[in-house]
């Protein structure tokens, strides 16, 4: 009997334990929720980022070389 006791007491805390637990776990989520929407609040009144499709042009197919081509000489004769 006491062992049936004795595990009902374990099983609750655990119970108990866990619950702490999520009850934090969703605490710290709805604090990120809340610290990302005041950071899009800021962003929206104060944008430090301009997108546009024509600063971007990374095509090089097109691009000729710039500068003079540099030749390896190679390995340095030994002496």
């Amino acid at each position: 009997m006491i062992k049936v006791v004795a595990g009902a007491m374990l099983l609750a805390s655990l119970c108990g334990a866990v619950d702490r637990d999520v009850q934090r776990a969703i605490a710290w989520e709805r604090h990120k929720d809340q610290a990302a929407a005041r950071q899009a609040r800021k962003e929206a009144r104060h944008p430090s980022v301009t997108y546009s499709n024509n600063s971007a042009n990374r095509s090089t197919a097109d691009d000729e070389p710039q500068g003079r081509k540099v030749l390896d000489p190679g390995p340095s004769p030994k002496k």
